[in-house]
C-alpha cells in the first residue's frame, strides 16, 4: 500500500507495563507513611509479644504503678501543652524547694513553679546554659546519676540536696527526665532518703527491655522503692515511642508516671481513664496512647 507524500511507517516498539504493587505491599507503604516511626517486627519481637512468661514480668512491674486517686484533691498541668508539661495534684509546700533534673531545651515546668514562688534547683550536663532565666532559677552543669554510679560531670541526689543546704527538708518536688538514669537513682537509693518528697513527677523509660534480666532487676528494685512510700497517682504513656504488647500485656516502652506520699492524703483505687482531659501528645501530630484505668 502506497502513503501519501511526506509519511512513513514507524516500527512500535511495546514496552511491558510496571508491575501493579501488591495490594500488601501498597498497605505497607501507606502505614509506613502514616506512622514512619513503626517498623516490622523481629521473630523474637514476635515471640515476646505472646510469651506467657514475660506475661508474668509486665504483670509484676505493672502492679508496682496500679494508678491511686488522692482523695480530696483535683488535678492541674504544669508546664507546656504538648511535650515538657506534665500532669500532677495540686499541692503546695511550705519551703518551696523544688528539683529538676534534665533540662535540654524546655524549662516551661519549672518556670511556672518559680512563678508561684518555687525555688528551682536545675541539673543538666548536656547543656551549656539555660534556655531561659528566671531569679529562682539555681542550674548546675551537673548531671545525677545513683548513688554508687560515678562518672565524670555527675553527682547524686542525695549530694546535691544535702550540697544544697536541704538535708532536713522532707517536702521537696522532684520532677526528672533524665533518660533512663532513673533507674540507677532509684535501685540505689536508700528508702527513707524517698521520704523526703512530697511529689515525684518523672519519666520512666525502656520499658521494651523487660525481659533484660539486667534492667528489669532495676526497674523493679526501683518501683519497690518507690511504692513503698508512695502511690502513683497519674499515668501518661509519651507517644513518641511506639506503644507495644509484651506477652499480650500492653506496656509503652516510656511512661510518664506522677507519685505522691502515702502520708499526705487519704487514698483510693482510681476510677479515671488514661489519658485524661488535662493530657496532651508528647508529640502533636501522633495519636495518644489510650490506657484505660491502667490497672492490673
Amino acid at each position: 500500500m502506497s502513503l501519501p507524500r511526506g509519511f512513513v511507517i514507524v516500527p512500535i516498539r511495546h514496552q511491558r507495563a510496571p508491575p501493579m504493587p501488591s495490594r500488601k505491599s501498597a498497605l505497607s507503604s501507606l502505614l509506613q507513611k502514616l506512622f514512619p516511626y513503626t517498623k516490622k517486627k523481629s521473630a523474637k519481637e514476635l515471640q515476646q509479644s505472646n510469651d506467657p512468661t514475660v506475661s508474668s514480668l509486665a504483670l509484676e512491674l505493672l502492679s508496682l504503678i496500679r494508678p491511686m486517686d488522692p482523695v480530696g484533691k483535683s488535678f492541674e498541668r504544669i508546664g507546656n501543652e504538648f511535650d515538657g508539661g506534665y500532669v500532677q495534684p495540686v499541692h503546695d509546700t511550705v519551703s518551696k524547694i523544688a528539683y529538676s533534673l534534665g533540662i535540654n531545651r524546655d524549662v516551661s515546668w519549672d518556670m511556672e513553679m518559680a512563678k508561684r514562688g518555687y525555688r528551682l534547683f536545675q541539673y543538666d550536663h548536656t547543656i551549656e546554659k539555660l534556655p531561659a532565666r528566671h531569679k529562682h532559677f539555681n542550674w548546675e552543669k551537673k548531671g545525677i546519676c545513683g548513688s554508687r554510679t560515678r562518672q565524670p560531670q555527675m553527682i547524686s541526689l542525695e549530694e546535691a540536696i544535702s550540697g544544697n543546704g536541704h538535708g532536713a527538708l522532707n517536702d521537696l518536688i522532684l520532677k526528672m527526665d533524665i533518660e533512663s538514669a532513673e533507674w540507677d537513682v532509684f535501685s540505689e537509693m536508700d528508702q527513707a532518703f524517698l521520704g523526703k518528697f512530697d511529689m515525684i513527677i518523672g519519666e520512666f523509660h525502656r520499658f521494651h527491655k523487660l525481659t533484660d534480666p539486667a534492667w528489669f532487676a532495676k526497674a523493679k528494685a526501683s518501683l519497690q522503692k518507690l511504692a513503698r512510700t508512695h502511690y502513683v497517682v497519674h499515668v501518661h504513656a509519651n507517644n513518641a515511642s511506639p506503644f507495644e504488647v509484651h506477652g499480650g500485656v500492653p506496656l509503652p516502652r516510656l511512661l510518664e508516671l506522677t507519685w505522691l506520699r502515702k502520708d499526705l492524703c487519704l487514698f483510693e483505687p482510681a476510677t479515671r481513664i488514661f489519658p485524661t482531659a488535662l493530657d496532651a501528645p508528647n508529640i502533636r501530630n501522633r495519636a495518644q496512647h489510650f490506657l484505660g484505668r491502667f490497672s492490673y
